[in-house]
């Protein structure tokens, strides 16, 4: 009987691999053809992001050599050919501050409101609004500064968007709001931030007294 049972068993095993054998060799096939196509992505989305670092190198190291044809050259290579990398907005940053300290900060400005896209982080995207605030209110302009950080609904780096808004209104000579603007940074920031002294500074400069900290 138990030799009847096998047999059945393997009668019932060849019948199912003859009904069924063709799908399930068609669906390892898929399988790996997935599997296959899945690695090839992977390995260009890896290439990709090795050319995009090699010429954020080169942008750098343009930089560093003061050869701005050369910088704007490459970050436009960065915009048109890495749109969907954290570089582009990364190198306008540098950018940036390599034109705010030959005095440009106009051009400087642009630079950073060119920093947009859909498939970058929000969070290098509100970096660049934020410094480009910053250069306004010490180019002069505090009130296009302000309106700048209004279009920050919640911004992610809210001591920071407080702390240029306390900036700009003492620019504009208006102390109270400048009061409640460094107030307002001081509580977004930790105890121990490196930032924090500088804020407090400003705060009593702007007529207000920092809230003493506790001991750590």
């Amino acid at each position: 009987m138990d030799q009847i049972d096998e047999y059945e068993q393997g009668e019932r095993v060849r019948t199912w691999l003859r009904n069924n054998g063709s799908s399930l060799i068609g669906g390892v096939a898929l399988g790996l053809a997935c599997l296959a196509g899945w690695q090839w992505w992977q390995s260009q989305q890896d290439q990709k992001l090795v050319v995009a670092a090699s010429e954020y190198a080169a942008f750098n190291k343009a930089v560093e050599a003061r050869q701005d044809d050369k910088v704007a050259a490459h970050a436009a290579a960065l915009r048109q050919n890495h749109p969907d990398t954290p570089y582009p907005a990364l190198a306008a940053l540098r950018q940036a501050d390599a034109l705010h300290a030959q005095g440009k900060d106009e051009e400087a400005v642009k630079v950073l409101d060119a920093v947009a896209g859909e498939h970058l982080d929000p969070a290098l995207v509100e970096l660049a609004r934020l410094r480009a605030a910053r250069l306004q209110v010490a180019a002069g302009k505090a009130e296009d500064a302000i309106k700048r950080l209004d279009t920050l609904d919640e911004p992610a780096f809210a001591a920071v968007a407080a702390e240029i808004r306390g900036d700009a209104e003492m620019a504009l000579g208006r102390r109270d709001a400048a009061r409640a603007a460094y107030e307002k940074a001081l509580a977004s920031l930790d105890v121990g931030s490196p930032t924090r002294s500088m804020v407090e500074m400003k705060l009593t400069d702007a007529g207000g007294s920092p809230t003493a900290q506790p001991e750590i």
